[in-house]
C-alpha cells in the first residue's frame, strides 16, 4: 500500500493520485491555496448572489442549501444568509435510524440561529432496509442508497423550489482526492463522485423494489439539470473545516 509522504492518505482512497515525490493531490491543491486571488473569488461571489436574490419576488426563496445539519452545514447557511443577505431554504436527508441528541440539536440550531426553514427526507425506509442488504452483501457499501439521496434530494428540491442557486459545501474530490479532481465552481456533475454515482438498475429492481420507488434517487434530466446552477463554497472561499467548527 502507498502513502502520501505529507498527510498518510493511502491509495485506496477512490481516485486519489500521486505524484513522483510520493504527494498525493489534495496536499498539491492545499498548497496551491497561496497562488489564489481569493479577492477576486469573493466577487465572483458576490456577483453570484447578486444575479439571483429575489429571483422569486419579495420574501421567496433564491437560493438553496444542501445540509446535514453540522459544522459546515453551519458556515454555509451563515455565509449565504448572514453575510451575503440570501433568503435560502435548507434540504437534508434523515436516516432511518435514530438520530443523536447532538444531530438533533444541531438541525435545529440552524433553523433556530439564523431562522431557516429546513425541508428533511425520511427515505422510504422498505427500499432502504432491501438495498442496505444487498449492497453490503455484494460490495461491502450498505448505505449508497442514503448516500445517493443526499446528491440527489436537493437537486429535486431546488427545481421544485425554482431556487436554482443551490449550495453544496467543499468540492470532495478536489480538497481530499477523487475521480472529479477538478477546481470548479459548479458542482453539476457531483453525482458522479465515488460516493454518490449511479448504479445498475438490475441492481436496484430487486426484492418488488420498482422504478417508482426510486424516483428520488434517479438524478434529473440533463436538460432539468442544465437548468441549476449548484455550486461549491469551497470555490469560492478557502475551505477550512476547523474554522467552521468554531463558527458553529
Amino acid at each position: 500500500m502507498k502513502y502520501c509522504k505529507k498527510c498518510t492518505m493511502p491509495d485506496t482512497r477512490p481516485g486519489i493520485t500521486f505524484d513522483e515525490e510520493g504527494v498525493c493531490s489534495a496536499c498539491r491543491h492545499y498548497e496551491n491555496r497561496s497562488k489564489v486571488d481569493w479577492k477576486a473569488r469573493e466577487r465572483e461571489f458576490a456577483a453570484l448572489c447578486d444575479k439571483y436574490r429575489g429571483c422569486n419576488g419579495p420574501g421567496g426563496y433564491d437560493c438553496a442549501i444542501a445540509v446535514s445539519g453540522g459544522k459546515d452545514s453551519h458556515y454555509q447557511v451563515y455565509m449565504l444568509k448572514e453575510v451575503y443577505h440570501m433568503n435560502p431554504i435548507l434540504f437534508s436527508v434523515e436516516d432511518n435510524f435514530p438520530m443523536t441528541e447532538a444531530g438533533k440539536h444541531n438541525l435545529q440550531n440552524i433553523s433556530e440561529e439564523f431562522s431557516c426553514t429546513i425541508i428533511s427526507c425520511k427515505p422510504n425506509i422498505s427500499v432502504q432496509k432491501k438495498l442496505m442488504r444487498h449492497f453490503f452483501e455484494k460490495y461491502g457499501k450498505p448505505t449508497w442508497y442514503v448516500d445517493r439521496l443526499i446528491y440527489t434530494y436537493p437537486l429535486h428540491m431546488a427545481l421544485k423550489f425554482n431556487t436554482m442557486l443551490l449550495c453544496y459545501g467543499e468540492n470532495v474530490s478536489f480538497e481530499y482526492g477523487g475521480n472529479a479532481d477538478e477546481e470548479t465552481y459548479s458542482a453539476r456533475d457531483q453525482i458522479e463522485n465515488g460516493v454518490a454515482v449511479g448504479m445498475p438498475m438490475e441492481d436496484l429492481l430487486i426484492d418488488g423494489i420498482t422504478e417508482k420507488d426510486l424516483s428520488l434517487v434517479m438524478a434529473p434530466s440533463k436538460e432539468e439539470l442544465s437548468r441549476l446552477d449548484p455550486f461549491y463554497m469551497s470555490y469560492f472561499f478557502p475551505w477550512n473545516s476547523y474554522y467552521n467548527y468554531q463558527l458553529a
